[in-house]
């Protein structure tokens, strides 16, 4: 890949991090085989560019680039956050009526703020981690094994944090929202991570057309 590709993956990446968070506000619903309908916030196919360009950053430029990106954008979303607050606050025009409407839709509650960032920061430092581990054990062959390998794995630990501590953890201790436990909450984590195992699966796609046709050092 050129040199340039490193920034541009960078910036993809956390622009798809932060609209993962913004356009999960929405909650989509697909029926799966077996299990009925399920709810998934619609920020899942951004995350699933995410984590794309978290892999092609390990395999072109290291798995250092690729944390030093995560905290980078960890940080980005935290003010990103802050600054959608700023402007939930600011006093709205007189002959604009849409401030209800603005809040509920940007103004997640403080258990799904911290829950995202808990999860994003521990879920993408373990895919970069592994993909490098895999990577290296493979000596930089099977591709698919890196890039599922590790997509899946973080993927999962995902989903667990953020619907359990969003939806389940935090509302408990008084951060904002209802608490959903039991067998509820063990179906929503089933439900989004099939999606999004779904998702990791198809992403090896573009993966593989990426690096045929610039294979990366470790294969050369």
């Amino acid at each position: 890949m050129l040199p340039s590709s490193k920034t541009t993956l960078q910036v993809l990446f956390g622009v798809s991090l932060v609209t993962a968070n913004i356009t999960a506000a929405k909650v989509a619903f697909f029926d799966l085989p077996f299990m009925g309908g399920v709810g998934v916030p619609a920020g899942f196919v951004a995350f699933g560019v995410a984590y794309l360009c978290s892999d092609l950053l390990v395999e072109y430029h290291g798995k250092g680039v690729a944390h030093d990106t995560v905290n980078g954008t960890i940080f980005a979303l935290v003010v990103a956050y802050l600054l959608v607050g700023v402007a939930i606050i600011m006093p709205s025009a007189p002959f604009w009526e849409l401030q209800s409407q603005y809040v509920a839709v940007l103004g997640n509650s403080a258990s799904i703020l911290v829950a995202s960032v808990v999860a994003l920061g521990v879920a993408q430092h373990i895919d970069v981690r592994l993909f490098s581990s895999l990577m290296e054990k493979t000596d930089g062959s099977h591709r698919w094994v890196r890039n599922c390998g590790s997509t899946m794995t973080s993927q999962a630990v995902d989903t667990v944090l953020f619907v359990g501590l969003g939806f389940g953890l935090f509302p408990l201790i008084g951060l904002g929202g209802s608490p959903i436990l039991g067998w509820q909450l063990v179906s929503i984590i089933v439900g989004q991570y099939i999606v999004k195992l779904i998702v990791a699966l198809l992403d090896t796609v573009p993966f593989y057309a990426i690096t045929e046709v610039t294979p990366s050092p470790s294969t050369q």
